[in-house]
């Protein structure tokens, strides 16, 4: 590598645009946002029109309903998915697992977005509803959780498992006493992970959930919420107005510093999980 120098500076000039575009693309809504991030934006005082009159509390609000209720539903069913395959299933039926899961990532949001459209909202006749949004979410971030929680089994020591089995544990017991307390930390990190995709989904809740304003707090699931997401979507159409794109820009800073928020915490999870098994 000595020798070419020029290989060094061809590195650099290849990778620079992917380390600095997204943090001038951060920095710069930051710069945007923050100005606009204060008491009258959240209590909705002296505010009037472009569904501004109460603030962003209740798309606060509904952001995170949603995250929380499509991680509540889809935890358990990726845990539960990936136990079974890993308890149950051999190898080549696992990779067909796997290969399936890789296929589902990659299908735009928006086709699951027409899909509960399709699904929950005209043949359930839930219509836009909270649950209809939670549960499209909870389909989108499935796969991403059931990988992980497969790559969190995929790392206990065999020994471990040998062990338990030598010892006459059952399948219940190997799980409730082995695998689940030395899995769980990268399970949680996927978990983080996943809600932090939840949150940065727009078209699937634009579709299944949410209304432009009129909702604070849904009374049923049965009901349609606002959200971060899709109020930056509405407010944005609005380019002529200075004061409403100022609070989309803020808006945009809130949501991304929830995003940030559990994305450092599934990072910090991992550091620690990972000191942990390497030991001081």
């Amino acid at each position: 590598m000595a020798k070419f120098p020029w290989m060094k500076f061809a590195i650099l000039a290849v990778a620079l645009p992917a380390l600095t575009l997204p943090v001038a693309c951060f920095s710069y809504i930051v710069w945007q946002g923050l100005p606009s991030l204060n008491w009258q934006i959240f209590s909705g005082q002296g505010m009037s029109g472009f569904g501004l009159e109460n603030g962003l509390y209740g798309q606060l609000t509904g952001s995170l309903l949603l995250m929380l209720g499509a991680a509540a539903i889809a935890a358990p069913v990726a845990i539960g998915t990936a136990l079974f395959s890993r308890l149950y299933l051999n190898n080549r039926l696992r990779t067909h697992i796997i290969t399936l899961l890789h296929l589902m990532q990659g299908i735009p949001p928006i086709v699951y977005g027409l899909c509960g459209l399709v699904v929950f909202v005209h043949i359930l006749h839930w219509g836009i509803s909270l649950l209809a949004g939670m549960l499209i979410l909870a389909i989108i971030i499935m796969p991403v959780l059931v990988l992980n929680s497969l790559h969190a089994l995929e790392r206990i020591p065999l020994e471990h498992t040998e062990a338990a089995s030598s010892l006459g544990l059952t399948d219940a017991q190997l799980i409730y006493r082995v695998w689940l307390p030395e899995a769980w930390p990268a399970m949680l990190t996927g978990l983080l992970l996943g809600m932090a995709r939840a949150l940065s989904e727009t078209a699937p809740i634009l579709f299944t959930a949410t209304v432009f304003s009129g909702v604070i707090w849904p009374e049923s699931l049965f009901e349609p919420v606002t959200s971060l997401q899709t109020h930056i979507f509405y407010l944005a159409q609005e380019g002529a107005n200075a004061q409403v794109v100022g609070i989309a820009w803020g808006a945009a800073t809130l949501l991304i510093g929830l995003i940030l928020l559990f994305s450092s915490s599934a990072l910090l999870l991992r550091r620690m999980d990972k000191r942990q098994r390497i030991g001081p």
